[in-house]
């Protein structure tokens, strides 16, 4: 009999693309050329690089928990006692991570869309999407996740036509801005990466062997990588230098400058249509929130917990609706992201392999 919570390896593919993509997408470019200008898009491609590194420790960690998710390996290495209580912190780590895409949803949709809607409303009507998703079960919202890959290959297919305007003076010479200044950019976009660590929760419903598992998400990771370094190269080769640093969404403003002949206002459909990449990144913190709650209180159905997680979620978001404090915020969710992105999936591993521990017997990941 099939388990409902299983998903193929092309929905897992798409689960962690749709994961990463999300509000990071409109402001990447921005945000990368306050620290490397021109050569943003190297940067991005030297973090696609360090990810897919992550990815292979991703990989050996989860070959030797098979059946087990993050929070049962966390469990199996370190106790039931510490395990648990790192299990809590991913919690809030997800919680957090979630809010932050709200908020920064929230700035965008009132800047470009809705200016004199309310906070609170665009806020709620965010988390009736994400609750209305995160309650179905894996194998729902991986389907969805797959449809809606159709809103990226729009913004891939109509990109280009850019192209023919641009500059490739302005990104001239290659390297000009220095080896450190491009790392310090590299280190700037983990937050556009953030949701890789998922893979780690939803590997053990995927029924394929462990290469065909890596196969997926260095597919997944290339995809993301590409799609993150083109954006930024052709804002860079369209905008000048002085014109990118003042426009913090300037994929927006690039599709805007185009003219349709049935469209009169091109910026609001994009939004429109990028609100879905929004909403599906939203889901994937309310899943995993959700999961983590389920591990540590046992007695609970997973569902409960995605109506508190959205409440907390929420209620987080009213109080940040300052530009000054969104960029304070944002910066320390990319700090701690670290954390939970790359420092603890490593130190789990170094710890399996430094005492021996792998999986024994048949424990099964539990998703309701």
């Amino acid at each position: 009999m099939k388990n409902n919570n299983q998903i193929t390896k092309l929905q897992l593919i798409t689960f962690i693309i749709q994961t990463q993509i999300g509000v990071a997408f409109l402001s990447l470019p921005f945000d990368t050329y306050k620290f490397a200008k021109g050569d943003s898009w190297i940067s991005l491609l030297i973090t696609g690089v360090v990810m897919q590194v992550l990815v292979f420790f991703y990989f050996i960690l989860s070959n030797r928990f098979p059946k087990q998710d993050l929070f049962q390996i966390l469990q199996s290495l370190l106790g039931r006692f510490v395990g648990k209580c790192l299990t809590l912190f991913y919690f809030a780590y997800f919680l957090l991570t979630g809010a932050t895409i709200l908020i920064l949803f929230v700035y965008i949709i009132k800047k470009w869309m809705l200016p004199y809607t309310p906070y609170w409303v665009i806020l709620l009507l965010m988390c009736a999407i994400g609750i209305y998703l995160a309650i179905e079960n894996l194998t729902v919202i991986a389907r969805f996740y797959f449809i809606a890959m159709i809103v990226l290959f729009f913004f891939i297919f109509v990109t280009p036509m850019a192209i023919k305007d641009g500059n490739i003076h302005y990104i001239m010479p290659i390297g000009h801005s220095g080896v450190w200044k491009i790392l310090n950019g590299s280190a700037h976009a983990t937050l556009a990466w953030q949701g890789l660590e998922l893979f780690l929760i939803v590997s053990p419903f995927v029924p394929a062997s462990s290469k065909e598992k890596l196969k997926a998400v260095t597919l997944a990771n290339i995809f993301v990588t590409l799609l993150y370094t083109f954006l930024t190269f052709v804002c860079l080769i369209y905008f000048s230098g002085d014109e990118i640093s003042l426009m913090p969404q300037p994929v927006l403003y690039l599709l805007k400058s185009f003219s349709f002949t049935i469209i009169e206002r091109p910026d609001i459909v994009i939004i429109s249509l990028w609100i879905i990449l929004v909403g599906t990144s939203f889901v994937s913190y309310l899943y995993g929130a959700s999961l983590a709650a389920t591990f540590v209180i046992k007695k609970w159905k997973r569902q409960p917990f995605v109506y508190l997680a959205a409440l907390f979620c929420f209620i987080f978001a009213l109080f940040f609706n300052g530009e000054k404090e969104i960029e304070k915020l944002t910066k320390f969710t990319t700090n701690i992201g670290f954390i939970f992105l790359m420092a603890m999936p490593v130190f789990l591993l170094l710890i399996s392999l430094l005492f021996k521990k792998q999986q024994r017997g048949d424990l099964n990941a539990k998703n309701n």
